[in-house]
């Protein structure tokens, strides 16, 4: 294997052990890290987190979605949210767990686009399981 094949190997390995960072369209400073860590406290200030699993835990399993994410940016597809050339297809339909580590009120939606019911959450608060009617169901949100 050439030399540049295993820096470029060693680099995606780096990224994905450390979360990925994508910078969307629109907004130079608005960026999704992919893949943060477990717990409340892996959550950025400034972020809006959400973990597949109940009590900040992510879990990849066989399904190929994301641990976890945060972002700084409203997001009204979650299924969009994918690596390219990764197993990582998105975190659709799957938030159990949430932070809102932000000064704003955070909406989450059951349809992309910011559609179908909504679960408010104020700033600062943190919800380690979900209500059973919004639970693996949030598609997009926004600041609110």
């Amino acid at each position: 294997m050439k030399l540049s094949q295993k820096m470029t190997r060693l680099g995606l390995c780096a990224a994905a052990a450390v979360g990925l960072v994508v910078t969307v369209s629109g907004s130079a400073s608005a960026n999704t890290i992919l893949g943060i860590g477990q717990g409340a406290g892996a959550c950025p200030t400034n972020y809006v987190c959400l973990w597949t699993e109940n009590s900040y835990v992510g879990n990849t399993g066989s399904t190929g979605k994301f641990a976890a994410i945060a972002s700084d940016q409203n997001i009204s597809d979650m299924g969009k949210l994918e690596r390219k050339g990764g197993l990582w297809t998105g975190m659709q339909d799957v938030t159990s767990s949430v932070v809102n580590n932000t000064g704003s009120s955070i909406c989450f939606y059951e349809h992309n686009d910011y559609g179908g019911a909504e679960f408010r959450i104020g700033p600062w608060e943190r919800w380690p399981s979900l209500p059973s009617w919004i639970n693996d169901k949030i598609s997009s949100f926004k600041y609110c």
